[in-house]
């Protein structure tokens, strides 16, 4: 038999475990929310998941009791993916969709200068040919002064 010491440390890492599942899916929705997936494309992504997540509990089953799948397992997943989503779920979810609005509007500035960049020249070579070819027409309908004698 263990000791209690011992017994608390596999729980806590179990419960622990279910915090880092509750954690993960809350970022899965966030991604299935931008990527808005159809109806081919949901399971790719629900297996996607799935393979990221299993060997990650596998490795936190493997640091609280060398992988042995015992009933207080299954509850100690449960029970930290609750108290997850009860008291942290809505601040994880905040902050992450405030991460995608920083992380878009940055993208959109990168976009939008590199863009600008590439136009830049273009743009000042319309304006110059505009220009050369305004003066152009507008010297050919200037009315030639004649000096009269």
């Amino acid at each position: 038999m263990e000791s209690l010491g011992t017994q608390l440390y596999s729980f806590s890492i179990v419960l622990l475990a279910g915090i880092t599942l509750g954690i993960f899916f809350d970022l899965f929705r966030v991604i299935r929310g931008i990527l808005r997936p159809g109806l081919i494309s949901t399971p790719i992504l629900d297996l996607l998941f799935w393979a990221l997540i299993t060997p990650i509990l596998v490795l936190y089953l493997v640091l609280a009791n060398w992988g042995e799948l015992r009933g207080y397992v299954l509850i100690g997943l449960g029970l930290g993916l609750f108290f997850y989503r009860l008291l942290l779920s809505g601040l994880v979810l905040s902050f992450l969709l405030w991460l995608v609005r920083v992380v878009g509007g940055f993208l959109n500035l990168v976009v939008s200068f590199f863009l600008w960049l590439v136009s830049f020249p273009i743009l000042l070579v319309q304006e110059a040919r505009f220009s050369l070819s305004h003066r152009r027409k507008t010297w050919r309908l200037r009315p030639r002064l004649r000096w009269r004698k």
